[in-house]
């Protein structure tokens, strides 16, 4: 197989009335997913969609969400997720960006974004799922066309080398980053994370990230490939950890794949001792640094469960792996991001451009693989920047993503995430690393979450500033923190104020926040 679409149709041909996907009290089987997705193909093919034709998800989670995506896919499009809870001028910025000039939208969303969208705007036609008004300057085009169209396929175009996916990450501009993925890179992973995670149709996969973030790759895509079912996340849940313990257990959940802040969350308020969850076999964390002391506690509680610490990018999938140690040990610090999958180079570069090989030794890390993305949509000089020749053999046209992540090796020959290269700042003249101080921080057993920030002073380079938000039931006093910081770190660390709150806000793909932090600072 060589396209993402295929995937779904060897399944459905297989195990036609074995269920795909469930969301709340609704199902579809693998037939029934095979079918919707060829309706909506051919509906979107008779309104002038083309092979390579960007086309918008507008959708929160739910079964249209999934079915949307394969009938992109079957249709020749490239699909663009487009997140919901996003400002109406970002989503704005993307369907400019991309030129989507058809969208798959909930009404109420569609209407919210072309109220701000002002002139300019490519977008012609939508298909709107549930109800909508007339919407001006857009045709409309209701989900239940879909049922007047065949539910016979096509033979399917195209190659594996054209784009699939487009998802965009946040640029240091402040203008999001299109990252253009192909069908091989992301069959690559899907194929590898199958074999090494032993995915089967007996698999419950949850789907928590949402459809713009990268982590729903292997969700969704690996399900599909195994004929396991997936299981989607509703989006509330996140915020109401002890529901979200008790929808793993009811909903059988073997395989449980998010960022490190919900698990967090589901470690200090989950109220885990009421439940067994003896189905869970695998849980992945990935993005925010996990405490230690958090992951005792999901250990004992998900007794049958393997833990792993994923690391990835946008760019190039997931590259790394940590299988945590059924015993972690009483001095464990901080959990290292592991070792290449099968099928992947890393290494890292000194400022000198030497490789690093030994411990303790720092380096920006790099990613050899076919997983990485084809580019930067419409962005060449960010593409030549990002993606470039292997630099240890220029001449042998292997193509790298540099990451921009700063790691060192330790003595076992894990890579150890040190922090980012542009998350270093200078401080008094000293370059501190925000990420080594937000592992002191969240070692204090009443902080449940930690983000250091630096705001920028005229006269130290740097401020640094400390946002903690406290475990269950703790009381945390600035002045015990910063004597934790004290104790740990060289005084040009040590954080010029530490601010406790209740929460940390976080972004809709549950990573803290950092930016809002900045935003709300006030000397």
């Amino acid at each position: 197989m060589y396209l993402l679409q295929q995937l779904l149709s060897q399944s459905a041909a297989q195990f036609p009335d074995r269920h795909a996907v469930i969301f709340k009290e609704r199902k579809l089987s693998y037939l029934e997913l095979e079918r919707k997705s060829n309706q909506l193909a051919a509906l979107l093919a008779a309104h002038g969609v083309r092979r390579g034709d960007r086309i918008g998800i507008l959708l929160n989670k739910s079964l249209e969400c999934i079915v949307s995506l394969f009938g992109i896919l079957k249709a020749g499009g490239v699909y663009v997720p487009l997140d919901p809870a996003s400002p109406a001028m970002r989503i704005c910025s993307i369907i400019r960006h991309c030129d989507i000039r058809l969208t798959i939208a909930a009404g109420d969303h569609l209407e919210r974004v072309l109220c701000e969208a002002g002139e300019g705007l490519p977008l012609e036609k939508a298909v709107v799922a549930g109800p909508a008004g007339a919407v001006a300057g857009v045709e409309c085009v209701p989900w239940g066309a879909l049922d007047s169209e065949t539910s016979v396929g096509h033979p399917f175009e195209g190659c594996g080398a054209s784009p699939a996916y487009i998802l965009h990450t946040s640029g240091s501009t402040g203008a999001p980053k299109g990252v253009v993925i192909s069908h091989l890179n992301a069959l690559t992973f899907v194929d590898m994370a199958c074999d090494f995670f032993r995915i089967d149709s007996e698999d419950r996969m949850a789907n928590h990230a949402p459809l713009h973030f990268d982590l729903s790759i292997f969700d969704i895509f690996c399900a599909v490939k195994a004929a396991a079912t997936l299981v989607l996340v509703p989006e509330p849940l996140s915020a109401f950890p002890v529901r979200l313990a008790e929808f793993l257990e009811k909903e059988e959940i073997t395989v449980w794949n998010s960022v490190a802040s919900v698990l967090t969350k589901l470690a200090d308020q989950g109220a885990l001792e009421r439940l067994t969850l003896k189905k869970l076999r695998l849980v992945h964390f990935s993005g925010d640094i996990m405490p230690v002391k958090y992951l005792r506690v999901l250990k004992r509680f998900m007794p049958a469960a393997t833990f792993y610490n994923i690391y990835g990018q946008t760019e190039a999938n997931s590259s790394l792996f940590f299988r945590v140690p059924d015993e972690l040990p009483q001095d464990a610090w901080k959990i290292p991001i592991g070792t290449p999958f099968p099928n992947f180079e890393l290494f890292a570069l000194d400022e000198a451009g030497a490789v690093v090989t030994g411990p303790g030794h720092e380096g920006e890390l790099h990613v050899l693989s076919a997983t990485v993305a084809l580019g930067y949509w419409n962005d060449p000089v960010r593409t030549a920047a990002q993606f470039s020749p292997d630099p240890r053999n220029p001449s042998s046209h292997a193509r790298v993503y540099r990451t921009g992540d700063i790691v060192r090796l330790d003595r076992e020959g894990n890579f150890v995430f040190a922090g980012r290269k542009d998350h270093m700042v200078k401080s008094k003249g000293f370059r501190v690393e925000l990420d080594e101080i937000e592992v002191v921080l969240n070692s204090h057993p009443g902080i449940r979450q930690a983000a250091v920030i630096a705001i920028p002073d005229e006269l130290t380079g740097s401020r640094i500033v400390a946002y903690v938000s406290n475990a269950e039931g703790a009381a945390l006093e600035p002045a015990e923190l910063l004597g934790l910081c004290g104790a740990h770190l060289p005084k040009y660390m040590i954080p010029e104020q530490i601010i406790c709150r209740p929460a940390l806000p976080v972004t809709s793909n549950s990573k803290i926040d950092r930016k809002a932090l900045e935003r709300e600072f006030t000397p």
